[in-house]
């Protein structure tokens, strides 16, 4: 099956570009002075825009020359910048348009590829065909040769040989195996008897071993449970003992606790009634200190209305 691949037909577009600049868009006097607006209120009174007028000339500053000098060097600059953009665009579309042309040459060279390649194909197919048939039928003729001659030769050989197999056999089982059993039954009888009489004796041994074994076990069971209870009884004995001597000197410790709070009480409500007599006394004092200082501004008022008020200024010459 041969395929058919479509021409590449992209179009390569670019979409970079500059603004053009000319000079003439630019300000004539780029440095000259523009009106401001002022805000002028009155004494009380809201604020009011004014507009204000600038001044006539443009003042010298140190700042102008190097001004228009970066100004120009700005326009210049911008100006190769975009004729540098203009070459790279020109040289962009002319790789583009050499890469279309290379990808359309490599389309027609995979497209005679292809072709190539399937008539190989098919050239190969046709020849496994034959290679195939050809094995085939050699591998089946031999095959029907090995059968012929297992059923020929191989089989009746192995007929033969099983019957003489099976002959064997029944002289073994029906006249050797009894023939050999009859002549060795009475040395394993009493190997037999003889392997009896020592079982029964050492089974009774371990049977004597087991139950002495059984018997210090259940007396180890009893020491160790009687040794239980005499470390409870033991423990909880010396537990009583102990709490007794805790409780008695609980006792002693809160007896002496107790005479420390009273002690302690004692001497808070001693502090307590010097306290109220300290607030009662300094009370007084103060009633008696404040009672001179409104004593004191009393006369001090009732003099100065004396010397400086109304009829003092009536009664001055």
């Amino acid at each position: 099956m041969s395929q058919q691949y479509a021409p590449n037909t992209t179009q390569f577009k670019l979409s970079r570009t500059i603004a053009p600049f000319h000079e003439e868009e630019m300000e004539p006097e780029p440095l000259a002075l523009r009106p401001s607006h002022v805000e002028v209120a009155a004494p009380g009174a809201r604020g009011t825009v004014m507009l204000k007028a600038p001044l006539a000339e443009v003042p010298e500053t140190k700042r102008a020359p190097m001004i228009i000098e970066q100004d120009q060097s700005l326009v210049e600059t911008t100006v190769d910048l975009e004729e540098g953009t203009k070459r790279r665009n020109r040289e962009l579309h002319e790789k583009l348009s050499a890469i279309e042309q290379r990808g359309v040459h490599w389309e027609a060279k995979l497209l005679a590829e292809v072709e190539e390649r399937q008539k190989a194909h098919e050239e190969q197919l046709r020849h496994f065909k034959e290679h195939l048939d050809e094995a085939c039928k050699a591998e089946e003729e031999r095959l029907m040769a090995m059968m012929e001659k297992f059923h020929g030769e191989i089989i009746p050989v192995q007929e033969t040989r099983m019957a003489d197999e099976e002959e064997e056999v029944r002289v073994f089982v029906h006249e050797t195996v009894p023939a050999v059993i009859d002549r060795q039954s009475g040395i394993i009888g009493r190997k037999l008897q003889k392997a009896h009489d020592t079982f029964d004796i050492e089974n009774a041994k371990i049977m004597k071993r087991e139950q002495k074994i059984i018997q210090r076990f259940e007396r180890h069971v009893e020491r160790t449970a009687q040794s239980f209870e005499d470390e409870r009884a033991t423990r909880r004995g010396k537990f009583m003992l102990l709490e007794e001597d805790i409780d008695d000197v609980e006792r002693v410790d809160d007896r002496a606790e107790e005479r420390h709070c009273v002690a302690v009480f004692d001497e808070l409500e001693a502090i307590a009634a010097v306290l109220q007599a300290e607030c009662r006394r300094r009370e007084l004092e103060d009633n008696s200190l404040l009672d001179s200082m409104l004593y004191s501004q009393a006369k001090l008022q009732h003099s100065v209305l004396e010397s400086f008020g109304a009829d003092a200024e009536l009664d001055a010459p």
